[in-house]
Order: structure tokens, then sequence, then C-alpha cells
């Protein structure tokens, strides 16, 4: 769905929201409303002294301005659990602008440092899964714009206390729907508490009929009544769509192993030891990323669709993590930049895209928007002989460099082995090295590419290689400085270290790794289609071309495999209904798992904006915390989804 910020009239420092007609919090008292009716009668404060080895999961219906969260924030800081988290939930169909947001906060200035926090990650009015890290990642704000329930419906968790806000029923009616009340049914546990301002008879009733004891109380200041219970029991039988996606139990290990130290290892090393989990990552070369994720430099965009996809979701939702997350961890710019990148038409076909995709209004026009050459020659700083699409919060970085900023972490270690076969045994993951020694922990996850097929339990992965070779060169010292990433038939980066990266050849057939000068000539071409100036300084120079050659792990449907390793004889015989009726109820059918074996491979060229999500979501699934993307993207990457497509086509 497209995303429309809230319009707001301010009266005496106080957002009015014209949708709703409604304030957004009371501008005498607001702070002491929220602390009652949200903090207070939720016992959020009791909670958090009393946790402090497990996550705090609280889910909200209206983020509004963030108030709730403030406060809820600010509490979690003054207990100061040291080994849990704060995962704090919360949606808006209408968010308010960065600037309306700012205005907003500056109302309570002893928040300050935690709205400095949410204004520096406040995504653009994109609709989807939006994810803050904030206080060294030890609370997590989950922010999903869109529906309610819908958005709701879509989240895997188990939630501790909901507040539920937002305007009132009658004047919001849409938000206060069965359909919501079922998901909060669905994502709750027994003795999950919530608490509302509203006494309405169609909340009181709608919380009853799915399970929640309800009651009266008394309401904030001259308000009569609110609304406050517990959760009992879902009244609503389970029903399980598509059974072999359902993700096996977990609880969070003390150790990980890790094979393969690519940008999918060790970003998802890092996610795990961010969560104190001890990781040993295993590669085996002499130093890490030297596959696909050596290239001294990677284009950080997504290529965007017209019409919003689950793939253009996953890619979307990947690219603003990462942009987050680099501004995060290094905003110096040291081992990236965030230049912009330019996206190029170099075809009628794909101008009259572009074309289509500004036109559609999908895409807020702060992420992307359609440039004639002149405006990309000015911005780039060198003729740019086409139009094209420019997204200004995009850039390059090097993949080397942050597979090393990932790694560095006490609680990991790497080990430099090479992994001959996996065994299960009493509990734990037995690997055999090809130096003939043993690595063993609870729980392994497979990253290292292309090879990740080859162990008997994950033989069946459809993975495929694709080999690329970029050139690498000096920058000469002209007036041609280029000053974004630029990407056509190929890409180039600004120069880093006084050196051009640009390529890369797409080889589908491929297998040497050997350095070749037609391979050069290839990209000097693509670079001269659409770089001109910069193609004259570089082309004189051919021979001396230094370059590197990957390959890229890919897959059929060009979509990363991400989640638990599934057993394939077990989901053949499970689930082989599906050869005689793909639409079959499985009662009581259950997805069988290698027991602690996780999958997180297949990136293609997409890494950088593919990996640091998908190591967020496993380090999540492994740790049984809230997912940070939506079930139906989850399902796309699913390890399975390949078993599932083969029994429906009656091919296996």
């Amino acid at each position: 769905m497209k995303i429309s910020n809230a319009i707001i009239d301010w009266k005496a420092k106080s957002p009015h929201s014209n949708q709703y007609e409604d304030i957004y919090f009371n501008p005498e008292e607001g702070i002491e409303e929220s602390l009652y009716t949200f903090l207070e009668t939720n016992m959020i404060g009791g909670l958090f002294s009393k946790i402090r080895q497990q996550n705090i999961i609280i889910a909200e219906t209206g983020f509004g301005t963030g108030l709730n969260f403030l406060l809820t924030a600010s509490l979690w800081l003054q207990n100061s659990p040291q080994k849990s988290k704060l995962k704090y939930i919360s949606v808006e169909k209408f968010p308010l602008s960065s600037s309306d947001l700012q205005k907003a906060l500056e109302q309570w200035p002893e928040f300050k440092e935690l709205s400095q926090a949410i204004l520096k990650q406040y995504p653009l009015p994109q609709a989807g899964f939006h994810t803050f890290k904030i206080n060294h990642s030890n609370i997590e704000l989950l922010l999903m714009f869109g529906d309610a329930a819908e958005s709701y419906s879509r989240l895997n968790a188990k939630v501790d206390a909901w507040y539920l806000d937002g305007f009132a029923p009658s004047k919001n009616p849409d938000m206060w729907s069965p359909a919501l009340f079922r998901e909060m049914a669905r994502l709750s546990k027994p003795d999950t508490t919530f608490s509302t301002f509203t006494a309405a008879g169609i909340v009181k009733r709608g919380l009853r009929d799915v399970g929640f004891d309800v009651r009266k109380q008394k309401g904030f200041g001259r308000k009569r009544e609110m609304l406050v219970g517990t959760f009992v029991e879902n009244k609503a039988p389970k029903a399980i769509d598509k059974p072999w996606f359902e993700l096996p139990a977990s609880k969070k290990p003390e150790e990980v192993m890790i094979v393969g130290g690519g940008l999918s290892g060790c970003s998802t090393a890092r996610a795990l030891a961010e969560r104190g989990v001890k990781v040993t990552l295993i590669e085996q070369e002499n130093q890490l990323a030297t596959g696909g994720s050596g290239n001294p430099q990677g284009a950080l965009y997504a290529k965007l669709p017209v019409k919003q996809t689950t793939q253009g979701e996953l890619h979307l939702s990947g690219f603003l993590y990462s942009v987050n997350m680099l501004k995060r961890i290094d905003p110096e710019e040291s081992f990236w930049s965030q230049c912009g990148v330019m996206q190029l038409a170099t075809s009628d076909k794909e101008l009259a895209r572009q074309n289509n995709l500004i036109e559609q209004e999908t895409y807020p026009q702060e992420l992307v928007s359609l440039k004639s050459a002149e405006e990309l020659s000015e911005i780039a700083n060198t003729a740019v002989n086409f139009d094209g699409l420019f997204f200004p919060s995009a850039g390059w970085v090097s993949p080397r460099a942050l597979c090393d900023h990932f790694v560095d972490h006490p609680n990991i270690s790497v080990v430099q082995q090479q992994v001959e076969e996996l065994s299960f045994a009493e509990g734990h993951w037995r690997l055999a090295t090809q130096s003939g020694e043993f690595l063993s922990a609870s729980h392994l996850i497979i990253c290292n590419a292309e090879m990740a097929n080859q162990f008997s339990q994950t033989d069946h992965l459809p993975l495929k290689t694709i080999r690329g070779q970029v050139s690498i060169t000096q920058a000469k010292p002209t007036n041609n400085k280029l000053n974004s990433v630029v990407c056509g038939d190929g890409y180039i980066s600004p120069a880093q270290n006084q050196q051009y990266c640009f390529g890369a050849t797409y080889d589908l057939q491929g297998k040497e790794r050997n350095i070749t000068q037609e391979d050069h000539e290839s990209n000097l071409e693509k670079l001269g289609k659409v770089l001109p100036d910069i193609h004259a300084d570089l082309a004189s120079e051919s021979n001396d071309l230094q370059g590197r050659t990957a390959f890229r792990c890919s897959t059929p449907d060009y979509m990363p495999i991400v989640g638990p390793a599934p057993v394939q004889d077990e989901f053949i015989e499970t689930f082989a209904q599906l050869r005689k009726d793909r639409k079959w109820r499985f009662e009581n059918a259950e997805a069988e798992h290698h027991p602690n074996l996780y999958v997180n491979t297949g990136h293609g060229s997409k890494g950088l904006i593919t990996c640091p999500i998908s190591a967020e979501l496993l380090a999540s699934m492994i740790c049984d915390e809230p997912l940070p993307l939506p079930k139906d993207v989850i399902d796309a990457i699913n390890p399975a989804r390949f078993i599932i497509k083969k029994l429906i086509k009656q091919t296996i």
C-alpha cells in the first residue's frame, strides 16, 4: 500500500490530525496521561525490574509522536537489565513527517538523546517493517508503516504487553476491528496484559471475544473509565497456512558455529554476538571475504519494481536497514560513502519502466527520483549519457572492510579450517575438518555461498554460480572526478584510495578465476557507453588494468536462502499430497527440520542489502525474538520452498 504522511495542524505546539480530527496527546498533561494509561496500568516497571535474562516485548497500535516509546525506553534505561533487551513494536498508517516528528519531540527535552536516535533512523514514508537499534542495540524499535490489523497479521512475535493507543474508536473505527483483536490474541501468551484509554463497548466486546479478560478502571484525569485486562486463552481455532513454512521452536543458545566468512557469515556472527552468543566463525581461506564479498567496492542500492513484489519488499527493506546500520556503525564513512547511486536507462524499454515507476508514486521522492542526463551529469561531476533514476541515500561499501568490522567483537572467534562433513549427536553438531580436527556446538549456520550444498543435510539446495570480473585502475588527476555511483549495464564507484573499481561481467558459464583482457575490454565498453569522459581517462591504460574474479552465488528465483534447514525426505513424505492437490489442508502436519541447523546463502550480487537484514532475521529466529521481516517475505526465502515447488510441479 502507498503510505502518506499525516496532515498536521499545530495548535499551541500540539499536533492535531486533520485525517481524524483528534489530538495526538494531551497538551497539558501528555506525559502523565501516557504514564498512567499505559506504563502504570500494564505494570511495566515491575516487569522490567524482575526480568534479567530474557527480552521484553511491548506492542502498540498507533506510534504517533513516539511518546509512549520514549517513556518506555527511558524507564528501561533506568532499570538497565544487563542480559535482556527491550523490543518495542508499533504501527502507524499515517506517520508524521520527519519535520513534524522533530517538532513534536522538541516538546520533551528530557528525552533528547532517545529522540535524536529516533530521528536519525526515522524511515521514509514507505510501507513495511523498519527496524531501529538504540543504546548499543539494547533497545530495538520495530516500526511498521501500514494498516494495523494487516501489519500485525504479518508479524511473528510473542507480546508481553499491549498499548492500545491511536485515535478514538469514534474517530478511527477501522483500526478498532475484529481483525486487529484476532491478531492480538494470536500474538499474545497467557498473562499478556493490555491497557487502553477508551472504554468503548466495541473494544470491550472485541477483546473478550478473542480471549482477553477485560475490566474497567478509573481513567486519567477527568476521563471516567478506561479498559485494562489480561490474555487468558485464544478462543479462535489455530489455522496454519502453509505448514511447511512453520518455523521450529528455538531457545537462545550459548554458542553457535558458522561456516563461511563472507558477508553472510560475518553479518550473522555479529548479529548473534550482539545478543550475547559466543560465535565460532569458520573460514577455509587465510582471510575473510575472499569470495563474492571480496571486491574493493560494491554498490549499495535496490533496483525497485514498478509494482511492489515480495522480492522488491525484501530488497527495499534490506537497503533501508543497511543504510541505517552503516550510518550507526561508521558515521565517519571510513569504509562506505552515502554519495548517491544513479541507475541509468540505457534502453527505451528501461526508460519506459523508470517513467512508469515514478508515475505510479509507489515510492517517496526522497528515496528515488527521475533525472535527466544533464541533471545527472551535474551530480556526478562528469558527462552522463542517459537519463535515469537517482537514489540520494544510496552509495558504495567496501565489503571486506565491513566484514572486518562485523567480526571485531569479543564474542566472535575466527577459525581457519576447511569443513568436510557434518553430523549431529547428543544435542551438538560435530564438524569434521580437513586437518582432522573436530569442532562442536549446539547450533550451526551454513553461510559458505555456493558450497552450502556440499553437505548431505543441504545437498538439495539448488545453488548456482555466476562468474564476474571487475577492473581496477588508478584514478587520474583530471577534472572528471566521479562523485556518485553510476549503474548502467555495469557499474563504477567514485575512487577509493585513488583507485577506480568498475565492471562487472556476468558470465553464467564461466568457471575459471583467471583475469582476462577480454573481460577488461567488456567492462571498458560498458563504461564508455554511459560515462564517456571517465572512459577516455581510463581506456588509454587498458593494458595496465588490474582485476578480480569472483563467483556470485544465486538461486533459481534469485532470492536468498535464509532459515532452518529442512529434512528433505521427511518433507516429501509429509507433504506428498501436494503432488495431487496444491490446496490440500494438512491437519496437524509438522515440518521436520534438522535440529538447530540453519542456512544463509544465495544472495547473488545483492549481499550488501540482503545479508545484514537476513543476519538479523536468523539471529532473531535462533534467539526466539520478534522477526524483523513480514511473514510472507520470510516464507519467500525459506530453504524449504524448493522442495514444496518440486512437489507441486511433480518433479520430485
